[in-house]
Protein backbone atom coordinates (compact mmCIF):
# COMPACT_ATOMS: atom_id res chain seq x y z
CA UNK A 1 0.00 0.00 0.00
CA UNK A 2 1.22 3.90 -0.90
CA UNK A 3 2.13 5.89 2.01
CA UNK A 4 -0.10 8.10 3.42
CA UNK A 5 2.74 10.85 3.48
CA UNK A 6 3.24 12.90 0.58
CA UNK A 7 6.30 12.68 -1.14
CA UNK A 8 7.57 15.92 -2.98
CA UNK A 9 10.74 15.61 -5.86
CA UNK A 10 12.61 19.08 -5.89
CA UNK A 11 14.97 19.39 -8.94
CA UNK A 12 17.56 22.00 -9.66
CA UNK A 13 20.99 22.15 -10.71
CA UNK A 14 21.91 24.48 -8.10
CA UNK A 15 22.52 22.77 -4.91
CA UNK A 16 22.90 25.52 -2.83
CA UNK A 17 19.39 25.99 -3.65
CA UNK A 18 18.12 23.04 -3.28
CA UNK A 19 18.92 22.92 0.05
CA UNK A 20 17.28 26.11 0.88
CA UNK A 21 14.10 25.15 -1.02
CA UNK A 22 14.13 21.52 1.17
CA UNK A 23 14.99 23.53 4.34
CA UNK A 24 11.77 25.96 3.95
CA UNK A 25 9.19 23.21 3.03
CA UNK A 26 10.69 20.83 5.90
CA UNK A 27 9.54 24.11 8.01
CA UNK A 28 6.52 25.05 6.12
CA UNK A 29 5.24 21.98 5.02
CA UNK A 30 6.39 18.80 7.85
CA UNK A 31 3.85 16.56 6.44
CA UNK A 32 6.12 15.97 3.62
CA UNK A 33 8.60 13.41 3.09
CA UNK A 34 11.14 15.46 0.33
CA UNK A 35 13.39 13.84 -2.00
CA UNK A 36 15.84 15.99 -4.17
CA UNK A 37 17.83 15.86 -7.21
CA UNK A 38 20.12 18.02 -9.03
CA UNK A 39 20.21 15.58 -12.56
CA UNK A 40 17.10 14.96 -15.13
CA UNK A 41 18.13 11.09 -14.73
CA UNK A 42 18.21 11.47 -10.77
CA UNK A 43 15.36 12.86 -10.79
CA UNK A 44 13.60 10.39 -13.42
CA UNK A 45 15.16 7.44 -10.78
CA UNK A 46 13.60 8.88 -7.81
CA UNK A 47 10.04 9.68 -8.91
CA UNK A 48 9.78 5.35 -10.51
CA UNK A 49 11.16 4.78 -7.06
CA UNK A 50 9.15 6.62 -4.50
CA UNK A 51 6.19 8.13 -7.10
CA UNK A 52 5.72 11.30 -5.47
CA UNK A 53 2.47 13.47 -5.72
CA UNK A 54 3.90 16.66 -6.51
CA UNK A 55 7.26 17.51 -8.08
CA UNK A 56 8.68 21.39 -8.60
CA UNK A 57 11.49 21.51 -11.34
CA UNK A 58 13.59 24.21 -12.13
CA UNK A 59 13.41 25.10 -15.75
CA UNK A 60 16.54 25.00 -16.65
CA UNK A 61 17.87 21.86 -14.94
CA UNK A 62 20.99 21.47 -17.32
CA UNK A 63 22.44 25.12 -17.89
CA UNK A 64 24.39 23.73 -21.17
CA UNK A 65 20.75 22.70 -23.07
CA UNK A 66 18.91 25.52 -21.83
CA UNK A 67 15.17 25.66 -20.57
CA UNK A 68 14.48 22.79 -23.24
CA UNK A 69 16.11 20.40 -20.45
CA UNK A 70 13.17 21.00 -18.40
CA UNK A 71 10.27 20.99 -20.80
CA UNK A 72 11.77 17.49 -21.80
CA UNK A 73 11.93 16.59 -18.20
CA UNK A 74 8.22 17.29 -17.64
CA UNK A 75 7.18 15.35 -20.40
CA UNK A 76 9.28 12.23 -19.49
CA UNK A 77 8.05 12.82 -15.81
CA UNK A 78 4.54 12.97 -16.90
CA UNK A 79 5.30 9.85 -19.40
CA UNK A 80 5.95 8.14 -15.60
CA UNK A 81 3.13 9.09 -13.95
CA UNK A 82 0.03 11.19 -15.53
CA UNK A 83 -0.94 12.14 -11.57
CA UNK A 84 2.12 13.52 -10.62
CA UNK A 85 1.44 17.55 -10.22
CA UNK A 86 4.21 19.55 -11.48
CA UNK A 87 5.26 23.19 -10.79
CA UNK A 88 7.98 24.53 -12.97
CA UNK A 89 10.31 27.06 -11.58
CA UNK A 90 11.41 29.59 -14.26
CA UNK A 91 13.89 32.59 -14.59
CA UNK A 92 12.98 36.11 -14.04
CA UNK A 93 11.10 37.47 -16.73
CA UNK A 94 10.78 33.88 -18.62
CA UNK A 95 6.80 34.03 -17.86
CA UNK A 96 6.66 32.23 -21.69
CA UNK A 97 8.58 29.34 -20.81
CA UNK A 98 6.26 28.93 -17.76
CA UNK A 99 3.68 29.11 -20.29
CA UNK A 100 4.95 26.70 -22.14
CA UNK A 101 5.71 24.23 -19.29
CA UNK A 102 2.14 24.19 -18.66
CA UNK A 103 1.28 23.54 -22.72
CA UNK A 104 3.56 20.70 -21.78
CA UNK A 105 1.57 19.14 -18.60
CA UNK A 106 2.75 21.40 -15.67
CA UNK A 107 0.33 22.51 -13.29
CA UNK A 108 1.67 25.89 -12.44
CA UNK A 109 4.93 27.91 -12.35
CA UNK A 110 6.48 30.61 -10.49
CA UNK A 111 9.47 32.39 -10.62
CA UNK A 112 12.91 32.41 -9.14
CA UNK A 113 13.21 32.96 -6.05
CA UNK A 114 10.45 31.14 -5.16
CA UNK A 115 8.31 33.08 -2.39
CA UNK A 116 8.31 29.68 0.28
CA UNK A 117 4.84 29.85 1.91
CA UNK A 118 3.83 30.68 -2.22
CA UNK A 119 5.22 27.77 -3.14
CA UNK A 120 4.10 25.59 -0.15
CA UNK A 121 0.59 26.41 -0.64
CA UNK A 122 0.80 25.71 -4.27
CA UNK A 123 2.40 22.05 -3.32
CA UNK A 124 -0.23 21.39 -0.61
CA UNK A 125 -3.11 22.15 -3.62
CA UNK A 126 -0.91 19.64 -5.88
CA UNK A 127 -0.52 17.27 -3.58
CA UNK A 128 -4.59 17.31 -2.89
CA UNK A 129 -5.17 17.41 -6.59
CA UNK A 130 -3.10 14.12 -7.13
CA UNK A 131 -4.41 12.35 -4.71
CA UNK A 132 -8.10 12.76 -6.02
CA UNK A 133 -6.28 11.52 -9.60
CA UNK A 134 -4.63 8.57 -7.77
CA UNK A 135 -8.18 7.54 -5.95
CA UNK A 136 -10.19 7.34 -9.49
CA UNK A 137 -7.03 5.65 -11.40
CA UNK A 138 -5.76 3.44 -8.66
CA UNK A 139 -8.45 0.47 -7.73
CA UNK A 140 -8.34 -2.80 -8.02
CA UNK A 141 -6.73 -2.60 -11.67
CA UNK A 142 -3.82 -0.95 -12.85
CA UNK A 143 -3.86 2.35 -13.25
CA UNK A 144 -5.38 3.35 -16.92
CA UNK A 145 -2.35 5.50 -18.01
CA UNK A 146 0.00 2.34 -17.20
CA UNK A 147 -2.20 -0.04 -19.05
CA UNK A 148 -2.53 2.05 -21.86
CA UNK A 149 1.16 3.12 -22.09
CA UNK A 150 2.86 -0.39 -21.24
CA UNK A 151 -0.19 -3.19 -23.50
CA UNK A 152 -0.38 -5.19 -19.97
CA UNK A 153 -2.75 -5.53 -17.24
CA UNK A 154 -2.68 -6.56 -13.94
CA UNK A 155 -4.86 -7.24 -10.80
CA UNK A 156 -1.45 -8.39 -8.69
CA UNK A 157 0.68 -5.68 -6.75
CA UNK A 158 3.52 -7.93 -7.51
CA UNK A 159 3.01 -7.04 -11.00
CA UNK A 160 2.22 -3.37 -10.13
CA UNK A 161 6.08 -2.61 -9.65
CA UNK A 162 7.38 -4.44 -12.83
CA UNK A 163 4.83 -2.73 -14.95
CA UNK A 164 5.82 0.90 -13.51
CA UNK A 165 9.80 -0.45 -13.89
CA UNK A 166 8.46 -0.87 -17.83
CA UNK A 167 7.33 3.01 -18.00
CA UNK A 168 10.47 3.77 -15.98
CA UNK A 169 13.10 2.06 -18.26
CA UNK A 170 11.35 3.50 -21.66
CA UNK A 171 11.58 6.92 -20.59
CA UNK A 172 15.98 5.88 -20.97
CA UNK A 173 18.13 4.07 -23.52
CA UNK A 174 19.83 2.27 -20.59
CA UNK A 175 20.51 -1.98 -20.90
CA UNK A 176 18.02 -3.31 -18.78
CA UNK A 177 18.50 -6.78 -17.68
CA UNK A 178 14.69 -8.88 -17.16
CA UNK A 179 15.34 -11.95 -14.22
CA UNK A 180 12.77 -14.26 -13.78
CA UNK A 181 11.50 -18.01 -13.85
CA UNK A 182 11.47 -19.87 -17.11
CA UNK A 183 7.12 -19.25 -18.52
CA UNK A 184 7.17 -15.60 -16.67
CA UNK A 185 7.07 -13.94 -19.80
CA UNK A 186 10.52 -11.74 -20.29
CA UNK A 187 9.68 -11.64 -23.90
CA UNK A 188 6.34 -10.08 -23.30
CA UNK A 189 7.82 -7.38 -20.65
CA UNK A 190 10.76 -6.68 -23.30
CA UNK A 191 8.25 -6.53 -26.21
CA UNK A 192 6.35 -4.17 -23.95
CA UNK A 193 9.31 -2.09 -22.67
CA UNK A 194 9.95 -1.72 -26.63
CA UNK A 195 6.72 -0.81 -27.52
CA UNK A 196 6.57 2.07 -25.45
CA UNK A 197 10.05 3.49 -25.51
CA UNK A 198 10.23 7.17 -26.36
CA UNK A 199 13.30 6.75 -28.64
CA UNK A 200 11.44 3.58 -30.68
CA UNK A 201 12.63 3.63 -34.21
CA UNK A 202 14.29 0.29 -35.55
CA UNK A 203 13.32 -3.25 -35.04
CA UNK A 204 12.65 -5.54 -32.18
CA UNK A 205 15.13 -8.08 -32.54
CA UNK A 206 15.22 -11.46 -30.44
CA UNK A 207 18.02 -14.01 -30.17
CA UNK A 208 18.04 -16.80 -27.55
CA UNK A 209 21.45 -18.19 -26.92
CA UNK A 210 20.57 -21.58 -26.22
CA UNK A 211 18.67 -22.05 -29.28
CA UNK A 212 22.36 -21.63 -31.23
CA UNK A 213 25.40 -23.88 -31.43
CA UNK A 214 28.50 -22.26 -29.00
CA UNK A 215 30.60 -21.75 -32.43
CA UNK A 216 27.79 -20.03 -34.21
CA UNK A 217 26.79 -17.34 -31.74
CA UNK A 218 29.20 -14.82 -32.58
CA UNK A 219 28.29 -15.21 -36.45
CA UNK A 220 24.60 -14.65 -35.51
CA UNK A 221 25.34 -11.70 -33.38
CA UNK A 222 27.95 -9.72 -35.58
CA UNK A 223 27.35 -11.43 -38.88
CA UNK A 224 30.42 -12.68 -40.88
CA UNK A 225 32.32 -12.22 -44.01
CA UNK A 226 32.50 -14.63 -46.84
CA UNK A 227 34.96 -17.57 -46.17
CA UNK A 228 35.14 -16.69 -42.68
CA UNK A 229 34.31 -20.46 -41.72
CA UNK A 230 33.43 -23.39 -43.36
CA UNK A 231 29.75 -22.70 -44.56
CA UNK A 232 30.21 -18.68 -45.00
CA UNK A 233 29.21 -18.84 -48.58
CA UNK A 234 27.90 -15.59 -48.35
CA UNK A 235 28.74 -11.76 -46.39
CA UNK A 236 25.83 -12.20 -43.88
CA UNK A 237 24.46 -9.34 -41.54
CA UNK A 238 24.32 -10.18 -37.75
CA UNK A 239 21.31 -9.62 -35.36
CA UNK A 240 22.97 -6.43 -33.68
CA UNK A 241 23.10 -4.94 -37.69
CA UNK A 242 19.44 -5.76 -37.95
CA UNK A 243 19.22 -3.94 -34.09
CA UNK A 244 20.44 -1.03 -35.53
CA UNK A 245 18.06 2.35 -34.15
CA UNK A 246 16.07 -0.19 -32.21
CA UNK A 247 15.66 -3.08 -29.59
CA UNK A 248 17.98 -6.37 -29.51
CA UNK A 249 16.46 -8.97 -26.64
CA UNK A 250 19.07 -10.96 -25.99
CA UNK A 251 17.45 -14.33 -24.14
CA UNK A 252 19.23 -16.31 -21.56
CA UNK A 253 22.41 -14.22 -21.94
CA UNK A 254 23.94 -16.56 -19.26
CA UNK A 255 24.56 -19.11 -21.99
CA UNK A 256 26.77 -16.35 -24.09
CA UNK A 257 30.26 -17.95 -24.52
CA UNK A 258 32.74 -16.05 -22.25
CA UNK A 259 34.51 -13.97 -25.80
CA UNK A 260 31.15 -13.20 -26.83
CA UNK A 261 30.90 -11.33 -23.61
CA UNK A 262 34.13 -9.16 -24.19
CA UNK A 263 32.89 -8.82 -27.82
CA UNK A 264 28.99 -7.48 -26.84
CA UNK A 265 30.75 -5.74 -23.79
CA UNK A 266 32.91 -3.70 -26.89
CA UNK A 267 29.91 -2.64 -28.86
CA UNK A 268 27.97 -1.53 -26.21
CA UNK A 269 30.11 0.77 -24.52
CA UNK A 270 31.77 2.14 -28.19
CA UNK A 271 28.86 1.24 -30.56
CA UNK A 272 31.21 -0.29 -33.17
CA UNK A 273 31.86 -3.90 -33.95
CA UNK A 274 33.39 -5.95 -36.63
CA UNK A 275 31.70 -9.26 -38.81
CA UNK A 276 33.05 -12.82 -38.14
CA UNK A 277 36.08 -12.63 -40.79
CA UNK A 278 35.98 -8.83 -41.46
CA UNK A 279 38.43 -6.05 -40.17
CA UNK A 280 36.34 -3.54 -41.12
CA UNK A 281 34.33 -1.86 -38.47
CA UNK A 282 30.65 -1.43 -38.56
CA UNK A 283 28.31 0.91 -36.21
CA UNK A 284 25.52 -0.30 -34.39
CA UNK A 285 23.02 2.00 -32.35
CA UNK A 286 20.74 -0.26 -30.25
CA UNK A 287 19.11 -0.40 -27.20
CA UNK A 288 19.81 -3.27 -25.49
CA UNK A 289 17.85 -5.31 -23.44
CA UNK A 290 18.90 -9.10 -21.75
CA UNK A 291 16.94 -11.62 -19.81
CA UNK A 292 18.24 -14.32 -17.53
CA UNK A 293 16.10 -16.90 -15.59
CA UNK A 294 19.15 -17.40 -12.74
CA UNK A 295 18.93 -15.44 -9.54
CA UNK A 296 20.65 -12.32 -9.59
CA UNK A 297 23.05 -13.35 -6.97
CA UNK A 298 23.61 -16.72 -8.83
CA UNK A 299 24.83 -14.85 -11.66
CA UNK A 300 28.43 -13.91 -10.69
CA UNK A 301 28.61 -16.39 -7.64
CA UNK A 302 28.98 -19.05 -10.43
CA UNK A 303 30.97 -17.14 -12.96
CA UNK A 304 28.35 -17.52 -15.63
CA UNK A 305 28.62 -13.55 -16.61
CA UNK A 306 31.72 -11.81 -16.18
CA UNK A 307 31.75 -8.94 -13.73
CA UNK A 308 32.17 -5.85 -16.13
CA UNK A 309 29.63 -7.39 -18.90
CA UNK A 310 27.08 -7.80 -16.04
CA UNK A 311 27.32 -4.50 -14.49
CA UNK A 312 26.91 -3.22 -18.47
CA UNK A 313 23.97 -4.83 -18.90
CA UNK A 314 22.83 -4.37 -15.55
CA UNK A 315 22.57 -0.52 -15.41
CA UNK A 316 18.51 -1.27 -14.56
CA UNK A 317 17.01 -4.52 -13.77
CA UNK A 318 13.47 -5.77 -13.51
CA UNK A 319 12.34 -8.77 -11.64
CA UNK A 320 9.38 -10.64 -13.13
CA UNK A 321 7.66 -12.62 -10.32
CA UNK A 322 6.28 -16.09 -10.70
CA UNK A 323 2.96 -17.12 -11.45
CA UNK A 324 2.30 -18.90 -8.03
CA UNK A 325 3.29 -15.51 -6.43
CA UNK A 326 0.24 -13.36 -8.49
CA UNK A 327 -2.80 -16.08 -9.01
CA UNK A 328 -5.03 -12.58 -9.51
CA UNK A 329 -3.56 -12.73 -12.60
CA UNK A 330 -5.37 -15.94 -13.99
CA UNK A 331 -8.62 -15.56 -15.00
CA UNK A 332 -7.14 -12.38 -17.16
CA UNK A 333 -4.51 -14.61 -18.11
CA UNK A 334 -6.58 -17.57 -19.10
CA UNK A 335 -9.26 -15.05 -20.65
CA UNK A 336 -6.35 -13.28 -22.61
CA UNK A 337 -5.57 -16.91 -24.02
CA UNK A 338 -8.51 -18.33 -25.15
CA UNK A 339 -9.60 -14.75 -27.24
CA UNK A 340 -5.98 -15.22 -28.90
CA UNK A 341 -7.07 -18.99 -29.60
CA UNK A 342 -10.50 -17.67 -30.90
CA UNK A 343 -8.99 -15.40 -33.39
CA UNK A 344 -5.99 -17.48 -34.54
CA UNK A 345 -7.46 -20.81 -34.63
CA UNK A 346 -11.21 -19.71 -34.95
CA UNK A 347 -12.14 -22.12 -31.57
CA UNK A 348 -15.50 -21.50 -30.55
CA UNK A 349 -14.82 -21.82 -27.43
CA UNK A 350 -15.38 -18.31 -25.28
CA UNK A 351 -15.14 -18.39 -21.62
CA UNK A 352 -14.04 -20.70 -18.92
CA UNK A 353 -16.45 -21.97 -16.24
CA UNK A 354 -16.22 -20.86 -12.41
CA UNK A 355 -15.12 -23.96 -10.92
CA UNK A 356 -12.08 -24.42 -13.43
CA UNK A 357 -10.58 -21.14 -12.44
CA UNK A 358 -10.69 -22.24 -8.91
CA UNK A 359 -8.78 -25.43 -9.86
CA UNK A 360 -6.20 -23.23 -11.97
CA UNK A 361 -5.88 -21.32 -8.82
CA UNK A 362 -4.93 -23.96 -6.63
CA UNK A 363 -1.97 -25.25 -8.49
CA UNK A 364 1.51 -24.29 -7.91
CA UNK A 365 2.83 -23.50 -11.78
CA UNK A 366 6.13 -24.30 -11.67
CA UNK A 367 6.15 -23.87 -15.52
CA UNK A 368 4.55 -20.38 -15.19
CA UNK A 369 2.62 -18.69 -17.44
CA UNK A 370 3.81 -20.89 -20.20
CA UNK A 371 2.25 -23.66 -18.61
CA UNK A 372 -1.22 -21.85 -17.92
CA UNK A 373 -1.00 -21.21 -21.71
CA UNK A 374 -0.60 -24.85 -22.51
CA UNK A 375 -2.98 -25.95 -19.65
CA UNK A 376 -5.68 -23.74 -21.49
CA UNK A 377 -5.12 -24.30 -24.51
CA UNK A 378 -5.75 -27.75 -24.24
CA UNK A 379 -8.48 -27.13 -22.22
CA UNK A 380 -10.26 -25.13 -25.32
CA UNK A 381 -9.10 -28.04 -27.75
CA UNK A 382 -11.18 -30.09 -25.17
CA UNK A 383 -14.15 -28.35 -24.61
CA UNK A 384 -14.51 -27.68 -28.44
CA UNK A 385 -14.59 -31.21 -29.37
CA UNK A 386 -17.45 -32.11 -27.01
CA UNK A 387 -19.27 -28.94 -28.51
CA UNK A 388 -19.09 -26.68 -25.40
CA UNK A 389 -18.32 -23.33 -25.97
CA UNK A 390 -16.72 -22.93 -21.93
CA UNK A 391 -13.64 -24.69 -20.72
CA UNK A 392 -15.23 -27.15 -17.64
CA UNK A 393 -12.87 -28.14 -14.87
CA UNK A 394 -13.22 -31.86 -16.57
CA UNK A 395 -11.33 -30.63 -19.67
CA UNK A 396 -8.31 -29.01 -17.83
CA UNK A 397 -5.51 -31.62 -17.81
CA UNK A 398 -2.73 -31.16 -14.92
CA UNK A 399 -0.04 -33.42 -14.69
CA UNK A 400 0.53 -33.45 -10.96
CA UNK A 401 -2.95 -31.76 -10.42
CA UNK A 402 -3.43 -29.29 -7.75
CA UNK A 403 -3.60 -28.85 -4.39
CA UNK A 404 0.06 -27.18 -3.34
CA UNK A 405 -0.13 -29.55 0.31
CA UNK A 406 0.29 -32.71 -2.74
CA UNK A 407 3.80 -32.11 -3.12
CA UNK A 408 4.87 -32.63 0.60
CA UNK A 409 8.15 -34.71 0.90
CA UNK A 410 9.56 -33.56 -2.71
CA UNK A 411 11.96 -30.83 -3.16
CA UNK A 412 11.19 -27.68 -5.24
CA UNK A 413 13.98 -29.16 -7.63
CA UNK A 414 12.69 -32.80 -8.01
CA UNK A 415 9.01 -31.02 -8.94
CA UNK A 416 10.38 -28.46 -10.94
CA UNK A 417 12.34 -31.51 -13.17
CA UNK A 418 9.37 -33.76 -12.64
CA UNK A 419 7.14 -30.77 -14.30
CA UNK A 420 9.43 -30.51 -17.02
CA UNK A 421 9.06 -34.52 -17.73
CA UNK A 422 5.47 -33.63 -17.87
CA UNK A 423 5.33 -30.55 -19.92
CA UNK A 424 6.91 -32.50 -22.82
CA UNK A 425 5.16 -35.40 -22.76
CA UNK A 426 2.54 -33.46 -22.85
CA UNK A 427 3.47 -31.31 -25.95
CA UNK A 428 4.43 -34.10 -27.74
CA UNK A 429 1.18 -35.53 -27.74
CA UNK A 430 -0.01 -32.73 -28.84
CA UNK A 431 2.32 -32.43 -31.76
CA UNK A 432 2.20 -36.32 -32.88
CA UNK A 433 5.73 -37.01 -31.31
CA UNK A 434 7.63 -33.96 -33.75
CA UNK A 435 10.44 -33.27 -31.15
CA UNK A 436 11.21 -30.40 -33.32
CA UNK A 437 7.36 -28.86 -32.74
CA UNK A 438 7.36 -30.22 -29.74
CA UNK A 439 10.23 -28.25 -28.69
CA UNK A 440 9.91 -25.18 -30.42
CA UNK A 441 6.36 -25.08 -28.65
CA UNK A 442 7.50 -24.93 -25.18
CA UNK A 443 10.33 -21.96 -26.31
CA UNK A 444 13.44 -25.02 -26.16
CA UNK A 445 15.96 -26.51 -28.49
CA UNK A 446 16.14 -29.97 -29.47
CA UNK A 447 18.88 -30.83 -26.75
CA UNK A 448 17.05 -30.12 -24.12
CA UNK A 449 14.23 -31.37 -24.97
CA UNK A 450 16.17 -34.27 -25.46
CA UNK A 451 18.39 -34.44 -22.05
CA UNK A 452 14.71 -34.01 -20.41
CA UNK A 453 13.54 -37.34 -22.10
CA UNK A 454 16.32 -39.25 -20.84
CA UNK A 455 15.28 -38.58 -17.35
CA UNK A 456 12.67 -41.22 -18.17
CA UNK A 457 15.06 -43.92 -18.56
CA UNK A 458 16.45 -43.61 -14.95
Amino acid sequence: MASTTPDILLVDDDEAALRSLERSLARLAPETRVHTATSAERALTLAAEHRPQAAVVDLTIDPVIGPESGLDLIGRLQQLDATLRLIVLTGHGANEMGVQAIERGAASFVEKPADPPHLAALIRDAVTTSSVLRQRFYGTDLPEHLAKLTGLTTRSERMRPVIEAIAYAATTDQPVLLIGETGTGKGVVAQALYKCSVDRKGPFVRFQSSHVAKDLVASELFGHQRGAFTGATEDRRGLIEEAHLGTLFIDEVDELPNQTQVLLLHVIQEGVFRRVGSNKERTSDFRLIAATNRPQARLLDEGVLRKDFYHRIAHFTIEIPPLRERLEDIPQLAQQCIDDLAGRRRLSVRGIAADALTRLGSYSWPGNVRELHAVVEGGAYRAAYHGRRTIQNDDLELRRDSQRNSFAGRSFRELVRQYEVDLVLEALRQHDANQSRAAESLGLDRSTLRRILKRLEK
